[in-house]
């Protein structure tokens, strides 16, 4: 990793790596650290077979940490796997599930073998990630029994309980609160009540949107990116998220937060709406302001962000206009000023 490097240097190449980082390393970087501290006059003897040592059977303990764990069995000779116990997502009201959803069941986890409610509570306390469709096995929360996963439990005390109001055979999800739907193109499930209902997939866009936006600027795969604001991947996000009017996308949540104090796109640079009121404020503030006769017949050349145009704007401190468009979303690409009453 980046900053164990630097924090490397900084320490006149004292090799201090952490468990994770050593978990973390391919076998190049692996070989490297091992030839570094052999090489190293300034570590004791006994000091440096340690390290090597611990080196050497890193990988295998990381292996081992990350292989699915082996079910054990309590005294009846049952098979007892980690997380067996209930989970609410009310428990005053013993409403079962978790914080993120409202469940009857608990998935079993291809990757480690253990229990849990979705797959944001074992990203939450794991160091990878839960394959969702490569789920097999769930466990009804009220009978307790490990059984293939499906819509309802299978156990005949349970009468064929139903573990959600919703569920997907093709993601393994589950739901009793809200409206979802599986997508075929996405190949996700999404909020809302179906495809045609009120949503409809763009194939060009390769995602899902709302009715409302039938008409809008396509862009190819334009979900399949980051968020701008906190970089979370935006296809397979369960926020909602935010058309802007150029085009790129952002959490919802994000845009608020961060329309706070920005009006600009962060990744184009255009306006995020309609800016005419505020341009206009800023059309008065300049009129009444009177500039040093010194800089009153300068200008600067500019670039507007929002028409793309070139052009002259009078010289200011902060603020300059397009003559263009009329929009302040400009920036100075020529920083000496030129006199306006001898330009073109």
């Amino acid at each position: 990793p980046v900053e164990s490097q630097e924090n490397l240097d900084q320490s006149d190449q004292m090799f201090k790596p952490g468990w994770k980082d050593i978990f973390r390393m391919n076998q190049s970087e692996l070989e490297a650290e091992i030839r570094k501290v052999s090489q190293d006059s300034t570590l004791d003897p006994r000091r440096k077979a340690y390290l090597i040592q611990n080196l050497m059977t890193s990988r295998w303990i990381a292996a081992q940490q990350k292989s699915p764990q082996p079910r054990s069995e309590d005294h009846n000779g049952s098979t007892v796997i980690p997380g067996c116990f209930p989970s609410y997502r009310d428990p005053e009201k013993q409403i079962l599930g978790c914080e993120h959803y409202k469940r009857n069941c608990k998935l079993v986890a291809a990757c480690c073998n253990k229990l849990f409610t979705c797959r944001f509570c074992h990203d939450k306390v794991s160091d990878h990630t839960m394959e969702r469709k490569a789920t097999l096995e769930m466990m009804c929360m009220l009978c307790m029994k490990v059984q293939p996963v499906g819509p309802n439990c299978q156990s005949p005390s349970c009468n064929g309980l139903s573990m959600a109001k919703y569920y997907c055979s093709i993601c393994k999800f589950f739901d009793d609160e809200r409206s979802v739907y599986h997508c075929p193109f996405c190949n996700l499930c999404r909020l809302g009540e179906g495809l045609g209902t009120d949503f409809f997939h763009c194939m060009k866009c390769n995602c899902c949107l709302g009715l409302k936006l039938k008409e809008h600027k396509c862009r190819e795969k334009m979900l399949e990116m980051n968020c701008p604001i906190c970089c979370d991947f935006l296809f397979t996000s369960s926020a909602a998220v935010r058309g802007l009017p150029c085009g790129h996308f952002m959490h919802s949540a994000c845009f608020q937060a961060y329309t706070c104090s920005h009006y600009t796109c962060p990744i184009c640079s255009k306006s995020l709406g309609d800016m005419t009121v505020y341009f206009g404020m800023l059309d008065g503030l300049l009129a009444a302001e009177e500039l040093p006769e010194e800089y009153r017949n300068r200008c600067q050349d500019i670039l507007c962000n929002d028409c793309g145009r070139k052009g002259l704007s009078q010289f200011h401190w902060l603020y300059h206009k397009c003559a263009a468009c009329g929009s302040y979303n400009t920036r100075v690409i020529k920083t000496e000023a030129p006199d306006c009453s001898t330009s073109n």
